[in-house]
């Protein structure tokens, strides 16, 4: 059997390729759909836990704001091009997710999460 540490790298690895498979040719990488996914909609409150991780995304964020699919402010917000392109995309991780997820019941997929969260707790 092979250890969690391997698994782990590789889900990410295969993550990482099925993106690209399905969100490339939109020239959308997994860190900008992270990044695009958590960006508040005008109308939304901001999520200050997300400031940290924004800060550390200025690339990313840059990327978006040329697209037009965010404008900075008093915080970075997604703008009707950016809602509209986070719904369609978000429409393809679904399918990324259900395909990675298939034949994984709720519990074992909860047992999984918590298993790896307890791990990385125990590190910090």
């Amino acid at each position: 059997m092979r250890p969690i540490g391997y698994w782990a790298k590789e889900l990410d690895r295969r993550l990482e390729a099925e993106f690209e498979r399905r969100l490339g040719g939109a020239g959308v990488t997994r860190r900008q759909w992270q990044v695009l996914n958590v960006l508040p909609a005008p109308a939304d409150e901001v999520d200050r836990e997300m400031a940290p991780f924004l800060s550390s995304a200025a690339e990313l964020l840059d990327g978006l704001v040329d697209r037009g699919w965010a404008r900075r402010g008093e915080v970075v917000e997604l703008t009707g091009a950016g809602f509209a392109a986070r719904e369609a995309i978000g429409a393809e991780v679904a399918g990324l997710r259900a395909k990675a997820a298939d034949g994984i019941g709720d519990a074992d997929y909860l047992v999984a999460v918590r298993t790896l969260e307890r791990m990385v707790a125990n590190l910090e």
